[in-house]
């Protein structure tokens, strides 16, 4: 029986229905997704019942897994997840207060997944196990909804534009600022094109988020003014869809073309996610100049 896909938000977010993700996935099924991710940017798969093991099978089926970066030594998961939970290493809560809970409450603010790699990512798969009680949804931004709507003023501005993107910028926004020497070597910005064409329908969007924090070759707070307001145009509510979680939701977004937010909720009481995230298929940036992936694998290949 072949999926069914159904639009949840007014431009983009539907759910697949007729997918068991604990099985390996019909190659069909697969070629099918990835045609629903192209036109809706994220999909929820509900009902789903996943060990660690399922969740990177299924994951993997559609490209390579990142090794996330955590600060610190200690994981609660293995490499290839990303823990999205206020639990510790030792599995306990985390103290609202702590250094910690606040380094994850940057993933409470507009973002991109590793946005910050020379090499974005493209798909995220986000898996709830225990969800809070009241709130604590994500959010989701249409990038292409936005640049649709765009004016042709900003566009032109926007076009050829590169913006740099650092995993510390996003966290000193929300008061975290500890970072060794070694930390801030490995961290510094890398390039990043502020609109991206990577659909295969030649479709563009707006490339943002939190880890922006400079625009090369302008004056700096002009830049940063510039990405601020396309953020804020982005993010209105006719481009935004929020997803209140469930049990056994799992939701894969596409990185290169929307942005996700979690929202707030009481962490006196646990909020159980893991993420998964593919390695995206090439830089946004070649010497300084915006590339889309298409071109990137023609000079990769010729």
């Amino acid at each position: 029986m072949p999926i069914q896909v159904e639009q949840l938000g007014q431009t983009f977010f539907a759910v697949v229905k007729g997918i068991d993700a604990r099985e390996p996935t019909p190659r069909e099924d697969v070629r099918s997704i990835v045609d629903a991710i192209d036109d809706h940017g994220v999909l929820l798969f509900p009902g789903q019942t996943l060990n660690e093991e399922q969740h990177m099978a299924f994951s993997r089926q559609f490209g390579e897994l990142e090794v996330t970066y955590q600060k610190g030594r200690k994981r609660r998961l293995r490499a290839e997840f990303a823990d999205a939970s206020n639990l510790g290493a030792d599995g306990e809560l985390l103290a609202p207060n702590s250094e910690r809970a606040k380094y994850n409450r940057a993933n409470q603010l507009w973002h991109s997944d590793a946005s910050f790699r020379a090499i974005p990512s493209k798909y995220s798969f986000l898996y709830a196990e225990t969800v809070a009680s009241k709130d604590g949804e994500t959010e989701f931004a249409d990038e292409r909804g936005g640049w649709d709507a765009l004016d042709e003023e900003r566009k032109n501005r926007a076009e050829g534009m590169v913006a740099g993107h650092s995993l510390m910028t996003s966290r000193i926004k929300t008061g975290f600022k500890t970072f060794t020497p070694e930390e801030q070597e490995s961290l510094k910005p890398v390039p990043q094109s502020v609109v991206r064409t990577h659909d295969p329908k030649g479709r563009k969007n707006l490339y943002l988020g939190s880890h922006a924090g400079e625009v090369y070759g302008e004056d700096p707070e002009t830049g940063v003014k510039f990405l601020e307001e396309l953020l804020e145009f982005t993010t209105q509510p006719q481009f935004v869809y929020c997803h209140k979680w469930s049990v056994g939701d799992l939701v894969m977004w596409d990185n290169r073309r929307v942005m996700h937010r979690g929202r707030p909720w009481d962490e006196n009481e646990p909020r159980i996610m893991r993420r998964t995230t593919l390695v995206g298929d090439g830089p946004t940036v070649v010497d300084g100049r915006p590339i889309n992936e298409a071109e990137y694998l023609r000079l990769k290949l010729s």
